[in-house]
């Protein structure tokens, strides 16, 4: 029997949806659902799916997992520490042992290493199955589960110890001696939880139906379909809630904004007051991008920006320079020495095209080379000067033009704002500073502009700082409705953003909703084909026929229950046993589920009340599902033990005996092998058989014994090396005579039986061949007390 995982959830769910005419986001959100929270979340967010391959936990705890051993220290009934072997393979094993003797503590222990808590402690109203989980005669605590994988030979040991001063939720959990990590185990034991105890199968039908609801969920894997629905519906009730918040809100807001005199305020109110409010401006109001009439004038205002200081300084300085240098150089003989050096320039050609004429200026020297000389010295020496004084003017000209850069025209905000300020001596100062590019003397310039700049600065200023108290006190009464208004943006804009996705969300919720009677009915119908199976094989005489199971939309679970044909209730008409058994055919059925990695599982008790033949139902019941699997029963009832002997249904049966100081002892219960040897002694004192038959089934019995115990060796040592049961069995099968099986179990080997005898000399000794020749002609060439001593002893050394 196979449960759809989430691959086959996802395919069941994917092909209803084809069929179906919903929108592509919804079915979408469908699928995303049944992935889990995270998926949902991202289908949400309008993150793009990705395309996966169905999830292969790599992470889990392995695959065809057996129990080996339990292991049992200072833990309830048992004190020094009591060993508890299983065999690590399909097969019934039944743990008896009488009330107090410890053997549910085996049981316990096991389900506390491997699941952390123990649901009889969980389920109980006193704190006295909690408080006494410690061993009065043994301190320190712990239970060990050994483990074995089918396909690995080494075996894993989980641990869980306690130091004598520690408490329950205290203590080191390991896995072979590294930290346990539960979260590998977690979500296997959640859907495939092997352990049954007694508590669980003791009201898991008489529960309310809610807790029976969530109980078939919890044993048959169906999760996975009612947490895609809550997940929709949780999500449908968040959204309705965003997108039903701004509606609820907004006449409130309009009100307080009504109520208010800023022009922010009203305009904010009259755009609240449509019927589809204009967001954008709303968030400018809020946000101050859009501040109203009077207000953004009041900030125009205080934004109103002059030459910076350091700018007004450098040109200042500039100014004072270039004045500086052309007083230097502008002397009252300046003009003269520049005219000279033109005439000087003027005769030193005249003199240098023609030589030696008599000067035209004054018609009495000559300009002869001597002239010369003189005449060009001069000439440097004027024309210095008169660099000097151009370099001068040029410096003085930049420094001007930059000053007068500086009267920048009066903000037409200034006039503007009239209304709402008085401008009045700004303007005035500004237009006065502005009216310094008509200066032509820079002297007068640098006089007259940087002080004009000075007294419009100081009015400036005033005139911010009267803004910004206008600004502050408008502001203090308009900043809680900004507030107020901007948090309403964003619940509309969010509201505008989810009211699609709330469409859509409902739409998968509704579907899901209709087709989940549907969805689990398929999901469960192979599990309750099982029960219905095990149901017919526990019911032996009863008269209460289970039909259908199925979980109801309401979150309980419907047994179609009858009695002699007749429709009733189940806990109106089943008795205790009955309603035990059926509650142990709703378990069993997970115990053969493929997909689950778990081999084995643990009842504790299912024994209690019933009646004979239910017993042997059970028995049977037990016995086919241990061909499969491990099978773990305990009991204190011996007539599970008796059922099974009686029915000859092969099962391994263990006796648990408790001695003072809470000694618990384990020991075999008619296995096999004793049963044989058992069998030979009551033949070998029979007297009513004649001497040559008694012989002959003496040695029958002690043939059988030694190949029980070649059977149980075999695979003890083959499955424990990770072979697979099949090929065990398969060559199990193979093995046709006594010394073929017994070759199978010392050498391994089928193929050379020859080397038995040898082998066995060396090893055992001598009297073993002997014991085998005596078997092999029927115990006429020897003592039978001796044969059934020899048997015993060399089935002893197989069984080590």
């Amino acid at each position: 029997m196979t449960v759809a995982g989430e691959a086959g959830l996802l395919e069941l769910m994917a092909g209803r949806l084809a069929k179906d005419d919903l929108t592509p986001r919804a079915a979408e959100l469908v699928l995303a659902a049944c992935r889990g929270e995270t998926a949902l979340e991202r289908a949400l967010a309008g993150v793009p799916s990705r395309e996966e391959a169905p999830r292969e936990r790599t992470d889990g705890p392995g695959q065809e997992i057996f129990v080996s051993e339990i292991r049992v220290r200072g833990f309830r009934g048992i004190g020094p520490q009591a060993r508890l072997p299983l065999a690590p393979g399909p097969g019934l094993t039944v743990v008896t042992g009488r009330n107090g003797s410890g053997k549910s503590s085996f049981a316990e222990a096991a389900e506390l290493a491997l699941t952390g808590y123990n649901s009889r402690w969980t389920r109980a109203r006193h704190d006295v199955w909690r408080q006494g989980w410690r061993n009065l005669h043994q301190r320190d605590t712990a239970v060990e589960l050994e483990l074995v994988q089918a396909t690995r030979t080494d075996r894993t040991t989980i641990r869980r110890q306690w130091a004598p001063q520690d408490d329950l939720a205290q203590g080191e959990w390991t896995q072979d001696n590294r930290p346990f990590d539960d979260s590998k185990w977690h979500e296997a034991l959640e859907t495939y939880r092997p352990f049954l105890p007694y508590s669980e199968l003791g009201t898991v039908l008489d529960a309310q139906p809610e807790d029976l609801y969530e109980a078939m969920h919890r044993l048959l894997g169906l999760e996975a379909i009612t947490e895609a629905q809550q997940a929709l519906a949780e999500h449908r009730k968040r959204l309705a809630e965003i997108v039903a918040r701004p509606h609820d809100r907004r006449e409130r807001v309009r009100t307080e904004l009504l109520a208010s005199q800023d022009e922010r305020a009203r305009r904010a109110a009259a755009l609240l007051g449509s019927d589809s409010p204009d967001l954008d401006a709303i968030a400018d109001l809020a946000l101050g991008a859009d501040v109203g009439t009077g207000t953004n004038l009041l900030h125009q205002i205080v934004d109103v920006a002059l030459p910076p200081d350091d700018e007004v300084d450098r040109v200042r300085e500039t100014l004072d320079l270039a004045l500086g240098a052309v007083t230097a150089v502008a002397t009252a003989n300046a003009q003269d020495s520049l005219r000279c050096s033109e005439i000087l320039r003027l005769a030193i050609q005249l003199q240098e095209s023609g030589g030696g004429q008599t000067c035209p200026v004054c018609d009495l020297g000559r300009l002869d080379g001597l002239w010369l000389g003189k005449a060009k010295e001069r000439a440097e020496h004027l024309a210095r000067a008169a660099a000097e004084l151009h370099e001068a003017a040029d410096r003085l000209d930049l420094a001007v033009a930059a000053t007068r850069a500086l009267c920048l025209p009066a903000p037409e905000v200034l006039a503007e704002a009239q209304g709402v300020l008085d401008t009045t001596t700004v303007l005035q100062a500004w237009h006065a500073w502005e009216s310094c590019v008509s200066i032509d003397d820079p002297v007068r310039l640098r006089q007259e502009l940087f002080d004009r700049y000075a007294d419009l600065v100081r009015g400036v200023d005033q005139l911010k700082a009267v803004a910004r108290e206008q600004i502050d006190r408008r502001d203090l009464v308009w900043r809680p409705m900004a507030i107020a208004l901007f948090e309403w943006h964003s619940q509309a804009q969010q509201a505008i953003a989810d009211a699609e996705v709330l469409a859509d969300v409902t739409e998968a919720e509704n579907w899901i909703r209709k087709t989940a009677a549907t969805l689990r009915s398929e999901r469960i119908a192979p599990f309750a084909k099982e029960s219905q199976r095990i149901w017919q094989r526990l019911r032996q005489q009863s008269n209460v026929d289970l039909g259908a199971v199925r979980l109801g939309g309401t979150r309980n679970v419907e047994l179609d229950v009858s009695v002699d044909g007749v429709s009733n209730s189940a806990l109106a008409v089943m008795s205790q046993g009955e309603l035990h058994s059926l509650g142990l055919a709703l378990f069993l059925p997970r115990a053969l589920v493929d997909e689950s990695p778990f081999r084995f599982v643990v009842i504790d008790d299912p024994v209690q009340a019933m009646d004979p033949t239910k017993v042997d139902g059970l028995a049977q019941v037990l016995a086919d599902v241990g061909l499969t699997r491990q099978v773990v029963v305990f009991t204190h009832d011996e007539r599970l033990v008796e059922a099974l002997r009686r029915l000859r249904l092969p099962a391994t049966v263990w006796e648990v005996c408790r001695s003072e100081d809470s000694v618990v002892q384990v020991r075999m219960s008619d296995d096999p092998v004793g049963r044989c040897l058992a069998d030979a002694r009551a033949m070998r004192v029979d007297e009513d058989l004649p001497d040559a038959l008694r012989a002959e089934l003496v040695a029958s019995c002690c043939r059988a014994a030694l190949e029980a115990a070649s059977h149980a060796r075999f695979r003890r040592e083959r499955l424990g090396r990770g072979v697979p049961h099949a090929e065990v069995e398969r060559l199990l099968e193979c093995a046709l005579t006594t010394r073929q099986k017994l070759a199978l179990a010392v050498l391994d080997d089928l193929a050379e039986p020859s080397k038995l005898l040898p082998h066995l000399e060396e090893v055992v000794g001598s009297w073993a061949v002997d014991l085998l020749l005596a078997c092999r002609v029927g115990g006429e060439s020897g003592d039978l007390d001796v044969l059934i001593r020899d048997t015993e002893l060399l089935a002893g050394w197989l069984q080590r």
